[in-house]
């Protein structure tokens, strides 16, 4: 028996728990892709910003990849309009995710489990891969917990996906948190500073946290739920924050074959501590 259920706003399926009226969060997709926004805390501040000004292409919780290439075709799913200038070369050979309409909804004890599929579309709107993308929006009593895993099917042939700073799974940091307000971006092993202390390197975990005037502390943490996993992490101080394994080396998935990669990403309130980090990295 559930005790969460969906409310659907145009195309936002928020979470609920039905008792006390608690939103976890939401997930929807626009004509350009799916992502998850809005992801509250448990006292309801969210984490993640739907999109910047200058990247309108950060939106919350979500997968990108620049570019992907099935045999002589090649697109980039990266960005996605508005356009920010005249001569931006990110939005080049531009595709999409075209997400279908029919969406596996899943609730349970904790929360709902979302099932997408999206099919990556280059700019003729031919098929280059298919992917499942589940999303898995549950509770716990000191936060909430968003799992995101991206499966990208080769159902049209061989692709390669190139070394990129521009991949692959990842969020878009409320600014509230970063550190031009006052946040701190921390690491594994006691690293607390600014993005140097994880950027391009690997972690356990990444968090931004920051304290929030009239409420204490609250943050966003990520972990890496790939098996034996530790990055790359990509980390700015504005807000991008990245588990990029095409950071470091070209990855390719023969035909018919997959790539997948899973993200946990949870929204908290209070201050982090390496208990707390450890149960959401070994909580299922």
């Amino acid at each position: 028996m559930s005790n969460f259920e969906v409310k659907i706003n145009a195309k936002t399926h928020l979470v609920v728990e039905k008792e006390s009226g608690r939103c976890l969060g939401g997930v929807g997709a626009n004509f350009y892709r799916p992502f998850v926004f809005p992801f509250y805390t448990p006292a309801g501040h969210t984490v993640v910003q739907e999109f910047a000004f200058d990247h309108p292409f950060h939106n919350g919780v979500f997968v990108g990849q620049g570019p992907i290439r099935v045999g002589e075709r090649e697109a980039g799913f990266w960005a996605a309009p508005p356009q920010r200038s005249f001569t931006d070369k990110v939005f080049a050979n531009m595709g999409r995710m075209d997400t279908q309409k029919t969406v596996d909804i899943t609730p349970h004890a904790d929360g709902v489990t979302f099932v997408q599929k999206v099919i990556w579309r280059d700019a003729n709107e031919e098929p280059l891969i298919d992917e499942i993308r589940t999303v898995n929006l549950f509770s716990l009593p000191d936060a909430t917990l968003c799992d995101m895993t991206s499966e990208k099917i080769a159902n049209y042939g061989a692709v390669i996906y190139p070394q990129t700073k521009f991949g692959s799974i990842g969020i878009r940091v409320e600014p509230r948190l970063l550190p031009v307000l006052g946040g701190v971006i921390i690491g594994d092993k006691n690293r607390v500073g600014n993005a140097d202390v994880v950027h391009e390197d690997d972690s356990d975990f990444v968090a931004y946290q920051n304290l929030l005037f009239g409420h204490g502390h609250f943050g966003v943490f990520m972990t890496i739920l790939d098996e034996d996993t530790r990055g790359p992490w990509f980390i700015r101080d504005y807000g991008m924050a990245l588990y990029n394994p095409t950071w470091r080396e070209t990855l390719t998935t023969p035909a018919g074959d997959s790539w997948k990669i899973s993200l946990r990403v949870v929204a908290y309130d209070g201050e982090l501590a390496e208990a707390r980090a450890g149960r959401w990295q070994k909580t299922s």
